[in-house]
């Protein structure tokens, strides 16, 4: 009994550890993920860079603004933003808004508007 309770509790311990193991997000990824048609299993060919080259058309009102109207379409967050251009520009499926990819993209993006980085175009 005192074995399984001990086992019990490391595995408890194991998988709420596990749970804070999420890495930082990665401006480096959130640019790979941005020059990439195959982003949220793309079909159209196309990348967020395609029709923000260099980061044309973002600005800094999207780390302000608190609803955004997109291919008409009203959303409240720049995730919200990020998977309706997924969906519709690229031809995919929308990604966790609270996932690593989507935090990767949005610490890239934030990167890109914020210091007047450019776009790593790949070619």
């Amino acid at each position: 009994m005192k074995t399984k309770v001990v086992l019990i509790l490391a595995c408890f311990l194991l998988l709420a550890s596990g749970l804070s193991l999420a890495r930082e997000a990665s401006p480096e990824r959130g640019n790979e993920l941005f020059e990439s048609p195959a982003l949220g299993g793309g079909t159209t060919g196309r990348s967020c860079s395609s029709c923000h080259p260099g980061g044309s058309g973002l600005g800094r009102a999207l780390f302000d603004k608190k609803v955004f109207t997109i291919m008409g379409q009203e959303k409240d967050s720049l995730e919200g933003v990020i998977n309706v251009c997924i969906e519709k520009a690229l031809g995919g499926t929308a990604i966790d808004p609270k996932g690593q990819d989507m935090a990767d993209l949005v610490a890239y993006i934030k990167t890109l508007v914020l210091s007047g980085k450019k776009s790593k175009k790949k070619h």
